[in-house]
């Protein structure tokens, strides 16, 4: 009898071992962060981890990194967990973070102005160092573009060394997209100038011929601003 009490006791004991706590929690929505934004394969490490939550906190949903945040080194995220309506902050998570993920770095040096090709960049997938917690481009955005600064044999390719190519061209046709409450309206423009990704452009409807303004959201696409 005394035997079977002490096996209930351990597995008594295991079963709590494995209910996620506060910090497990807070690490792993950490962890989903950081992948948002280096891809779901990256393998993403949180070491020295500290822990500041409110008090009666059981949950954490959500991890937000703090803006200018940079690998390989302490990341503060914001937690947010479960309320009656809506997710709230309930405390922050301080972590070393380090990153490997798919990536491209420069081939031999490279002057400012200078075109990318497929021999002055190669793909690899490794430790990014110390970046912006910010997505890095892939191979195919990378060839074909300008830098906007220097590169050194081995420096990793961001997308603020990179001198942006325009989405939309003027004279393109672009679908536009508008947004009124809960409806998604497209339709068909004409771009009248050119814009890279995030810059506002003006549209001109071909049948109406008016002009609309709207903001270039992704390759030939315009989200157009509503009332415009």
């Amino acid at each position: 009898m005394l035997l079977a009490g002490l096996a209930l006791a351990c597995i008594a004991v295991q079963a709590r071992a494995q209910v996620p706590t506060v910090l497990d929690e807070a690490l792993a929505r950490a962890t989903d962060a950081v992948r948002d934004t280096f891809g779901v394969d990256a393998e993403v490490t949180l070491d020295a981890p500290v822990l500041h939550v409110l008090p009666r906190t059981s949950r954490v949903t959500r991890a937000v990194p703090e803006p200018s945040s940079r690998t390989a080194g302490p990341v503060r995220f914001v937690l947010y967990g479960p309320s009656a309506s809506r997710d709230v902050r309930v405390g922050r998570l301080t972590a070393r973070v380090r990153v490997s993920a798919r990536h491209v770095r420069a081939v031999g040096a490279l002057r400012p102005r200078s075109a990318f090709t497929e021999t002055s960049v190669i793909e690899v997938r490794e430790d990014i160092g110390r970046q912006l917690l910010a997505p890095l481009p892939t191979l195919a955005a990378v060839i074909g573009a300008t830098s906007r600064k220097s590169f050194r044999d081995g420096d990793v390719v961001t997308h603020t060394a990179l001198v942006a190519r325009p989405l939309v061209a003027s004279g393109d046709e672009v679908v536009t997209v508008a947004r009124i409450g809960g409806l998604e309206i497209r339709g068909r423009a004409i771009a009248a100038q050119a814009a890279g990704l995030g810059d506002p452009v003006i549209v001109v409807n071909p049948d109406s011929r008016r002009r609309l303004h709207g903001r270039v959201r992704g390759q030939a696409l315009v989200e157009v601003m509503h009332g415009s």
